[in-house]
């Protein structure tokens, strides 16, 4: 059964992400072909340029400069959800601020907690079954969060932290058992994170002020890299597979 995002919700996030990463691999050819990269009689793959074996990673460190905006003027809290025994939770400190939660399909949990006098915004959507997103916001600055997940057992948490200077975040996951970690901490910090496949770890804490982050997954199976930031740098990093 295949899942789908809402239009609206998905124009909001790509609108402000990257592309995702483009690959050059050839065609897989024959399975069992010496050095062709490929999985073959129950092992992981040889080392080859064909197939999938080894993760290409592309990094830039000075990319184009981003904001996370806030969409709009919006406050107030909204829970909609479809399907059995989805459980969502919103909890706001003050009446400038703005949550949405949007849910389809079975067992998905999600929970947004603003915290601080900002006029924080957070958007999460999920669509599949057993999906979970927990998302924490605080600061006298805007926080922005668009975070969404599309497919089976992908889980994300997002920990962002602020004071006057606002911070943002988009998010988005397809396909199945996934996983995402962002803790943003300080002022000015943005970050883009994409995953696009299955089984694939993902993990970024930004310490600090004026971070920026455009991290990008296309594949299956791909690791953690441990990215950390201290402050005032910039990188954009593409993975795939």
């Amino acid at each position: 059964m295949k899942h789908h995002l809402s239009a609206a919700l998905v124009a909001s996030l790509l609108f402000a992400a990257p592309a995702l990463a483009k690959t050059d691999k050839t065609p897989p050819g024959a399975p069992c072909e010496k050095d062709n990269g490929n999985p073959c009689n129950g092992n992981n793959g040889n080392p080859g340029e064909q197939g999938n074996a080894k993760p290409k990673v592309g990094v830039v460190t000075n990319p184009q400069p981003f904001v996370i905006a806030r969409p709009g003027n919006d406050r107030g809290a909204f829970i909609d959800q479809i399907g059995d025994d989805n459980a969502a939770t919103i909890a706001q400190a003050s009446n400038g601020q703005y949550a949405r939660i949007v849910q389809t399909g079975d067992r998905n949990v999600a929970s947004a907690a603003q915290f601080g006098t900002g006029a924080h915004y957070a958007t999460i959507g999920q669509t599949g079954d057993a999906n979970r997103v927990e998302l924490t916001q605080a600061g006298s600055g805007v926080q922005v969060a668009l975070l969404a997940q599309t497919g089976d057992r992908n889980a994300m948490t997002v920990n962002q932290q602020g004071s006057l200077v606002s911070s943002g975040v988009a998010a988005l996951q397809t396909g199945n058992d996934n996983t995402m970690r962002l803790d943003q901490n300080g002022e000015g910090n943005q970050a883009r994170l994409i995953q696009d496949g299955n089984d694939n770890t993902m993990t970024a804490i930004q310490n600090g002020v004026n971070n920026q982050l455009a991290w990008t997954q296309t594949g299956n199976g791909l690791s953690d890299l441990q990215i950390t930031q201290s402050g005032n740098q910039a990188i954009a990093i593409t993975q795939s597979k």
